[in-house]
């Protein structure tokens, strides 16, 4: 019965997407609506592409402009910003490096952040702390669960807003931690997991739970405002929700499910468009974080990356497999598939304008055989005219970009990167498996 239930509720959701008062999505005091907006497009009319990736060098003509390079100063949220979109980021990749202390005994979760020259992390024991990278130490320790959870391992979402840390854990719980006056401000137990990074707009939280829930909580006292249901996934996968927010302060919700959501959830709580980015023949979606890019979003799954406009029309999509969430600076977007080949692709038509692999790219300009040496790359950045590669196993290449795309250099480095990589003032900082933060220049 449950089951005919559900089905009844999504083929009314998806097939007419109208929202009246008796349709209960949204739980608040008001009822969430349809926008009445001709220019919005729920159907998937775009430009299909099927390039297969080979060897393309760059046009002659061709014109490469990327943004120029930021150096960031704070990195308080994940994904550094509301857009998810560091773009050409200020890095001077020289070699040298500076290892800190230990910051915890236990596994520290991936999110990490840094603000006014502290470094703020949670372990899996449950643990928040703050390192003053000025005075490497640790500065403030604080652990929310009870003892009886003590064995639980606890994967935390942290962000940073008005001088409290704000955490999110996999058991439902989401609490404000004051970290200068050291005492805990408000904790509410919401009983699902959540599974999401998090965003702020003004004095509201958003964030998802394991269903696809949406809630919106105020971070003055933890209340929640509202909350959306949205289609919940029929699997389990690694890809956690992604959030980001619009230059509209549209949210944008990529949910487990597969489909991309914006939101107007602040003055007339509308459901804008919906597109859906999962295939019938996927069991289970897998993809990177949202990115916005001026006007445009970009949804790269393992398999695809597309480009829709804020109205929700799909601009293109190309098949291109990678677990690696691509770089958009200017009109340019960099990425590298599970061959290792690096990809260049034209934001505005979709097409490849560049594609090669990168050992050849490595042999053109280096006689020592590094194929063998360098295994999956994790990371690429854009820093300036170039591009940064590293590898699972901490090889750092740097690829000039210009009329011509050539290695400037290869190195090995001694740690493994096991944490968000942070980048600000031209260094780069992270936690390796040694649970040491590093600070690479």
């Amino acid at each position: 019965m449950n089951k005919f239930y559900y089905l009844i509720i999504l083929l009314f959701f998806f097939s007419s997407c109208s929202f009246d008062k008796s349709s209960g999505i949204w739980t608040g005091s008001e009822k969430i609506s349809k926008k009445d907006n001709n220019n919005q497009n729920l159907e998937p009319i775009f430009k299909k592409e099927n390039d297969l990736i080979k060897n393309k060098e760059l046009t002659s003509n061709q014109i490469l402009k990327f943004g120029n390079p930021i150096p960031f100063s704070n990195w308080s949220q994940s994904y550094q910003n509301n857009f998810n979109n560091i773009g050409n980021v200020s890095f001077l990749n020289v070699g040298n490096y500076k290892k800190y202390s230990k910051v915890s005994k236990a596994k520290v979760n991936n999110n990490i952040l840094i603000y006014e020259n502290n470094l703020f992390f949670s372990d899996q024991k449950g643990n928040i702390g703050v390192f003053s990278l000025e005075k490497n130490q640790l500065i403030f320790k604080y652990n929310f669960y009870k003892k009886k959870m003590k064995r639980t391992e606890k994967i935390i979402e942290i962000i940073i807003k008005n001088g409290s840390i704000i955490a999110a854990d996999n058991f439902g719980y989401i609490y404000s931690i004051d970290y200068k006056k050291k005492k805990l401000n408000w904790a509410k137990n919401f009983l699902v997991p959540f599974r999401s990074n998090l965003k702020i707009m003004g004095n509201i939280l958003f964030l998802t739970d394991e269903k696809n829930k949406v809630i919106l909580i105020d971070i003055k006292d933890g209340k929640k405002i509202n909350e959306l249901y949205t289609q919940p996934s029929k699997t389990v996968s690694k890809f956690k929700s992604s959030l980001a927010l619009d230059r509209n302060n549209n949210l944008l919700f990529l949910s487990t499910s597969g489909s991309l959501y914006s939101l107007n959830l602040i003055n007339q709580k509308t459901i804008n468009w919906i597109q859906n980015f999962k295939k019938e023949s996927e069991i289970i979606f897998n993809a990177n974080p949202v990115v916005v890019s001026d006007n445009d979003i970009m949804i790269s799954t393992n398999n695809n990356i597309s480009l829709v406009n804020i109205n929700g029309q799909r601009l293109w999509n190309l098949n291109i497999e990678s677990n690696i969430s691509p770089i958009i600076s200017g009109n340019i977007i960099f990425t590298i598939t599970h061959d290792n080949y690096l990809v260049l692709i034209n934001k505005v038509t979709g097409k490849i304008i560049y594609s090669k692999n990168i050992h050849s790219i490595i042999e053109k300009d280096y006689k020592k055989n590094f194929k063998k040496k360098i295994n999956q790359i994790n990371h690429i950045y854009l820093t300036d005219k170039k591009i940064l590669l590293i590898s699972n196993n901490s090889y750092f290449i740097e690829i000039k970009v210009d009329k011509y795309i050539n290695v400037s250099s290869i190195k090995k480095n001694p740690f493994d990167i096991s944490s968000d990589i942070i980048l600000l003032k031209n260094e780069m900082v992270f936690i390796d498996s040694s649970k040491r933060i590093y600070k690479v220049n």
